[in-house]
């Protein structure tokens, strides 16, 4: 009975990692030494995670307005201010960085929302 507990719990790892093939970088705003200063840039601690990335359209508006969005789903809860998608975000660079729109967890899993653009139909 312990084997097959531990086989189950190895193809459950396995799979994962077939399910969350990606990977991000969950960043975390750093306090600054001078918020004031007029060069002020955020500064983020990274974090990279395995991480199912997805491109979904998206009604959040309850105006029904629609949006193209991505969604990044990751095992485990995490917390994150930004978001860095691999092949794109650079450390220091500020304009590869994503904000966060929503944040959502279930059970063991966490979900990242990111707004890309609002999707116009219809020529409206």
């Amino acid at each position: 009975m312990v084997k097959l507990k531990q086989r189950a719990a190895l193809l459950r790892l396995a799979g994962d990692s077939m399910r969350y093939s990606d990977k991000v970088y969950l960043l975390t705003k750093l306090l600054d030494d001078d918020p004031d200063s007029l060069n002020h840039q955020v500064r983020y601690r990274s974090q990279v995670v395995p991480a199912n990335v997805q491109q979904v359209n998206l009604t959040f508006a309850p105006n029904g307005t629609v949006y193209n969005a991505t969604v990044i789903r990751v095992y485990g809860r995490y917390q994150a201010d930004a978001i860095g998608l691999n092949g794109e975000y650079v450390e220091g660079d500020n304009d590869t960085v994503h904000e966060i729109q929503k944040v959502s967890q279930h059970d063991k899993r966490t979900a990242f929302y990111i707004i890309r653009n609002e999707v116009i139909l219809h020529g409206e």
